[in-house]
């Protein structure tokens, strides 16, 4: 940093800070983008890293070029060229552009495109923000974040990254894309330029995504034949009929003023595809869209599975009498009781062996199901407040077609997988998604949606995703596996080694997030065992019993959030007696000696649904617990609670002591505990 002097500060985002600074060495300005490390996880600081090395590699007139990276210990920094002005700072003070005008920036632009599509980079996130204009009015393309080197066998893309205003619909309707999709976002520039506004413009997200959907384009009549040809040419939702390179080139709009330099890669994207490499493109895309749909199909035949399962275990069919039956039958076939003998143990050691390939098959087909994919890119949480309570307003005048199509929702739930998403966009995002279930004049057909919307976006899964990186503590490690030894010296073995906060230094908003979160899930699984399977399996997937052990104990702070996490497990035993182990394994997996669960602390709260609430748990603790782990809470002092309860003041306290109390005192840790004085 001593080859730099810091003259003022340019702007700031979710991802750092842009510093305006002099360099020593001859006076020139540069800009300097400084990344803090902090907070940050791997994968996001991996992104950053990418972002260097492909506007390392850039070299073009209409792009800014980087000029220097370094690390420190605790930050990335960015040295590239100054520009001093921001197109979206002109659009502000004027409005809109002159064709005139506007015709030279799209040249700069479609310039700065064509080098990058002629080395097969694909930008991702055009817009007026990301371009910048130079002393001499040249318009030049920056921030990569979103950008994306293809390889040369590859022709298709699936991953969504951009701005919503400029986004493609294909990119909306999560097909595969291509070099298409940026050009989409340079016909809306272009619109905006002139106009004033993007070609689709609204407060609300989920109502833009409607309308780049399905709403037509609003052509001005003011503009010159050749500028309305080129940006029909450019807007059309079909990427198949949006011009091509070949045909940009040659429009009469642009041609002759684009500067193509010599610098190509291998098979740039610019160039018209053979007829064998356009099969091969066609074949990903179907093959990108075939995979969508299959795990479409694996989720259904799980979901399938699943409520054959519990078909069984309501008609009182059990795995346990079909092995019984089949073991009768193999017994009476068998006339030597040594060859007996023996061939049960082998069927004992091919059945041990068949159940842990179950139970590995199980859980990769339960990720496959649930779909983890933490999301590390920064999001703006000023942004998105102000876009949920839009929403909120929305469905409580009872627009509700955010949350009955799968695409809308998803963009509702996709803050419950950022990392770095804060606790008042999570609360918000609980809000919205519980609303619906308050509000009047909503049918019941709107319901059934609803709750069939929230199963296919797995919304319990992701709420209890979104606690787990709400609470985590991420800390560098380096991973110290012998296995490594003989691996590539370059090779990153750093590894991520996460704990979470404890209950003393929760914030409020985290406690408020928390609760919101709780609320809805505890509603949801008592509405549907569906929601409740997919909770139990998010737990086991994400290995999160000693969290949930963690909101068992937030009763002093929020008792509410203790309440719900109660109800949902004591939902568990109820509906699900076969996952009586997970709740078992959430009740031993406390995180520290601090935060240990005490139903005695429980039953003699002061909230009379929460000391109700613990008096059914534990009567289901009694019926379906193994007697051992229900001794390790059990303690004389919880016995003489919760026969003081039977005399509560509330009704329904006393009747759910007196039920737990019937239920345990014949067990053989009650009597030694009543004769123990």
């Amino acid at each position: 940093m001593d080859k730099y002097e810091v003259v003022g500060t340019l702007g700031e985002g979710s991802f750092g800070r842009v510093y305006k600074a002099k360099q020593v060495s001859n006076g020139s300005f540069v800009a300097l983008k400084v990344i803090s490390k902090r907070g940050r996880s791997t994968k996001e600081l991996k992104g950053f890293r990418r972002e260097c090395e492909i506007q390392r590699d850039l070299h073009h007139p209409n792009i800014i070029q980087m000029l220097d990276s370094f690390e420190t210990e605790n930050e990335i920094v960015v040295i590239t060229e100054f520009a001093p002005r921001e197109l979206t700072a002109i659009l502000s003070k004027e409005g809109y552009l002159s064709e005139e005008k506007v015709q030279q920036i799209v040249w700069d632009l479609i310039s700065a495109l064509y080098y990058l599509h002629s080395n097969r980079v694909l930008h991702r996130d055009l817009k007026p923000q990301n371009i910048l204009l130079d002393l001499k009015s040249r318009a030049k393309l920056c921030d990569f974040g979103f950008a994306r080197n293809m390889s040369t066998g590859t022709h298709v893309l699936t991953s969504i990254k951009g701005t919503p205003l400029y986004m493609a619909p294909e990119l909306i309707d999560e097909l595969p894309y291509d070099y298409n999709a940026d050009l989409w976002s340079l016909g809306c520039i272009t619109y905006e330029l002139l106009m004033g506004t993007p070609p689709f413009c609204t407060s609300s997200i989920l109502h833009l995504i409607r309308m780049i959907k399905h709403e037509q384009i609003q052509w001005p009549t003011f503009l010159s034949p050749e500028c309305t040809s080129f940006l029909k040419g450019l807007l059309q939702k079909n990427p198949a009929k949006r011009l091509a390179w070949e045909q940009i080139l040659n429009h009469p709009f642009v041609k002759g003023h684009i500067l193509i330099t010599k610098t190509t890669g291998p098979m740039p994207l610019t160039a018209a595809l053979t007829a064998s490499t356009q099969e091969v493109k066609e074949q990903q895309r179907k093959d990108s869209i075939n995979n969508k749909h299959l795990k479409g199909a694996v989720s259904r035949t799980i979901s399938t599975d699943n409520d054959h399962t519990k078909q069984n275990i309501k008609s009182g069919k059990t795995s346990n009498e079909t092995k019984k039956s089949s073991g009768n039958q193999n017994n009476s076939k068998c006339s030597n009781p040594q060859e007996s003998r023996e061939t049960h143990q082998s069927l004992e050691d091919k059945r041990k062996s068949k159940i842990i390939s179950s139970k590995e098959e199980e859980n990769l087909s339960l990720k496959e199901r649930l779909n983890f994919i933490e999301d590390s890119h920064p999001i703006e949480p000023d942004e998105w407040v102000v876009f949920l309570q839009r929403s909120i307003q929305e469905v409580m005048n009872g627009e509700i077609t955010s949350l009955t199509q799968p695409n809308l929702t998803n963009i509702i739930v996709s803050p419950l997988k950022n990392s770095n998403s804060n606790s008042k966009v999570l609360c918000f995002v609980a809000k919205l998604l519980s609303i619906a279930f308050v509000i009047k004049d909503i049918s019941t057909e709107q319901i059934e949606q609803i709750k069939k919307v929230y199963l296919e976006v797995k919304l319990v899964p992701n709420l209890i995703y979104a606690t787990k990186l709400l609470l985590r503590i991420t800390k560098s490690g380096h991973s110290t596996s012998s296995s490594n030894s003989h691996s590539n010296s370059s090779q990153d073995n750093s590894v991520k080694l996460h704990s979470y906060k404890t209950a003393d230094v929760l914030e409020v908003e985290d406690l408020q997030a928390l609760e919101s979160i709780f609320t809805l899930v505890c509603y949801l699984v008592h509405m549907q065992d569906e929601f409740l399977i997919q909770f139990c399996d998010a737990v086991l997937i994400l290995n999160v019993f000693g969290l949930i052990n963690l909101f068992l104990c937030l009763v002093r702070r929020k008792p509410r959030i203790t309440i719900d996490v109660l109800s949902i497990l004591t939902q568990t035993i109820r509906r699900l007696p076969e996952n009586t182990e997970i709740v078992e394994k959430i009740l031993l997996n406390s995180l520290s000696s601090n935060n240990e669960i005490d139903f005695g602390d429980l039953l003699r709260n002061s909230n009379p649904i929460l000391r109700e609430r613990s008096c059914y748990f534990i009567l289901l603790m009694g019926k379906y617990f193994q007697a051992s782990t229900l001794e390790k809470f059990w303690s004389i002092e919880i016995q003489d609670t919760l026969e003081a309860l039977m005399f509560d003041s509330m009704q329904n306290v006393r009747n759910a002591a007196e039920a737990a109390v019937n239920e345990l005192k014949h067990k053989d840790f009650y009597i030694k505990s009543s004769t123990s004085f």
